[in-house]
């Protein structure tokens, strides 16, 4: 600590601020006073403040601003919301073109750049202001905005008013039921969960730690940390949560899943909420729904020229299964309902039963499981084919049950679309078996399987080509025949991707229609490997071709990719075959 005062010291001598002797007083003065240097010589005449500020502006590399000559301005204001100028205690000051200058204690801080940054989609210029006065100014300049983002900080001060929390002490926390009045955290929720709609995110998780709760957003598929909470806070957020997902609030020993439906900016969202006991209080994430979104056409899913084709025919059959695979979140709905919309007609009757309703679509006629009161998938499916349907889509095949009611469906004269997980297309075959299905029955109605994965897109504003690594070109020459490696690119960062070099997602797909060698191999229980060797034969090809494609494209970066898409090596490849050769001896 000492080094730093003498480089501040020794800096404002050098500027011919103050001697020697003025240091060496303002420094013995400081041994028994834990105030910084800088306010030690102000509080002793030997510097003002507006020098003081110009020269630790100098010495950290930025420009001093003076928010009592310049205030900030109505339109950069608006621009963060007053909860994140609190937290990170920054403002907002003035708005050059795609620039705004924000006002900070401390200009060194990348962690409250970036996410200002990312939040507002401008360039940055930080610039220092007396730490004082930039709290004061913030509680002015957002004390009169009701129901703005900014009055997020007097929401939580209101809540701990009105349920007399005490934040020291933690043992409070579990008594607190949903009896009392929740107004204060009602605001609370609804500003977390707008600015998660205004940012497009996914996800919410509000996350209980030991000291306080925190709260991210998951944004093109990562989470982005955006505040945090006092943990006293946390008991009334789970119980509004429960109240408006309809939840039982006293019961916390149980994990518990809902929905709520709002009206967020004129817009229908519905959330599914998830609550799951944790050590320090009940983890909650809440999946956002909009179902204002616009359904995607068959030639907007990223599919390639090939891909497309062997999707479209086989899922334009007349009748047979055909399944979409891969994680959650990775837009296996979003086809399947570009499916429908494709196969949509008034001469045919779509009949879905789905966990939740992900998008309202007109002409078809959608209901909703609910397993509460013994609605299942299965036992809906069964009352759907009571309904004369020519077309099904049934939201998720989780068990044998419902596996063996989509087959039989398949089997007499329906067209059924679901989704599975599982890795990749093959894995779909043994996955099924393993819930019991006959391999025969299988084989003769399945129609094929995709599995896809959602990749970050770079930015084609700042993408910048780069030529490939040593390591790069390692890994590329086991996918690629040439030995010429072509010319890569990285993601940079401008205000258009919010400087995080990507902007928006897309799916990489991989379609294995099922040919009768397929069909053959299924029904004589083939392996794993065994079904990936005949599909290859005939057609299929990994997803990792795709995903390659888009990096050779400069679509994304090969990191990317890899993060995404699993990748085998050669000596995996090996090791693999070695140990179906041992099995087979």
């Amino acid at each position: 600590m000492s080094n730093v005062r003498r480089r501040l010291g020794d800096h404002l001598i050098a500027l011919k601020l103050i001697n020697q002797d003025q240091l060496s007083t303002a420094l013995e003065l400081q041994k028994d006073s834990p105030a910084p240097l800088g306010s030690i010589l102000v509080s002793l005449g030997f510097l003002t403040e507006d020098l003081l500020l110009k020269a630790l502006a100098a010495q950290m590399g930025v420009s001093p601003w003076t928010l009592g000559d310049n205030p900030p301005t109505p339109e950069a204001v608006s621009k963060v919301p007053g909860h994140l100028c609190r937290t990170y205690q920054v403002l907002p000051v003035a708005v050059r073109h795609d620039l705004l200058v924000l006002a900070m204690r401390n200009p060194a801080d990348l962690d409250a750049i970036d996410l200002i940054r990312n939040f507002s989609g401008m360039r940055i210029e930080p610039v220092l202001v007396d730490a004082d006065r930039l709290m004061k100014t913030i509680d002015e300049t957002y004390r009169d905005q009701p129901g703005a983002a900014g009055n997020m900080d007097t929401l939580v001060a209101s809540a701990i008013k009105e349920f007399n929390i005490d934040l020291n002490v933690n043992a409070k926390r579990e008594k607190l039921t949903g009896e009392v009045d929740e107004r204060p955290v009602v605001g609370l929720i609804n500003q977390v969960l707008a600015d998660a709609i205004r940012l497009g995110a996914s996800d919410v998780h509000i996350e209980p730690r030991p000291d306080k709760v925190e709260v991210r957003y998951r944004v093109d598929g990562q989470l982005v940390p955006v505040r945090d909470f006092p943990i006293a806070l946390h008991p009334m957020f789970s119980t509004r949560l429960k109240i408006m997902a309809e939840l039982d609030i006293v019961e916390h020993r149980i994990p518990q899943d809902g929905r709520i439906s709002a009206m967020v900016d004129n817009r229908l969202i519905d959330l599914r909420v998830s609550i799951l006991p944790n050590q320090h209080g009940s983890r909650i994430v809440l999946r956002i729904l909009d179902k204002s979104a616009s359904i995607k056409s068959l030639d907007q899913l990223g599919f390639s020229q090939e891909q497309y084709d062997a999707f479209k025919s086989k899922v334009e059959k007349p009748y047979g299964l055909y399944l979409v695979t891969g994680p959650t979140g990775s837009g296996k709905t979003t086809t399947l309902y570009a499916a429908l919309n494709q196969l949509r007609t008034t001469a045919n009757n779509i009949m879905t039963c789905e966990d939740p309703i992900e998008y309202e679509m007109p002409g078809i006629n959608q209901s909703q499981v609910n397993e509460k009161v013994g609605l299942t998938f299965a036992l809906q499916l069964r009352a759907i084919l009571r309904q004369d349907p020519d077309i099904i889509l049934v939201g998720e095949i989780r068990d044998g049950e419902t596996a063996n009611i989509a087959i039989r469906a398949a089997l007499t004269g329906h067209l059924v679309l679901s989704t599975l997980h599982c890795n990749d297309a093959p894995s779909a075959v043994p996955r099924l078996l393993d819930m019991g299905l006959d391999p025969f029955l299988l084989s003769t109605c399945l129609l094929g399987v995709s599995s896809q994965r959602l990749i970050r897109n770079l930015c084609t504003s700042c993408r910048e080509p780069a030529a490939a690594s040593d390591e790069d070109m390692k890994f590329l020459r086991e996918y690629l025949n040439d030995n010429e490696i072509p010319m890569l690119y990285k993601s940079v960062g401008c205000a258009k991707c919010g400087y995080t070099g990507f902007k928006g997602r897309q799916a990489v797909h991989e379609v294995m229609p099922l040919s009768a060698p397929i069909a053959n191999a299924i029904a004589e229980r083939a392996t794993l490997n065994e079904v990936r060797e005949v599909a290859e034969q005939y057609g299929y090809k990994p997803m990792r071709d795709a995903a390659i494609n888009l990096v050779l494209n400069g679509v994304t970066t090969l990191q990317e990719a890899r993060r995404q898409v699993f990748f085998e090596t050669t000596e995996e490849l090996l090791t693999q075959q070695q140990q179906d050769f041992r099995k087979a001896s």
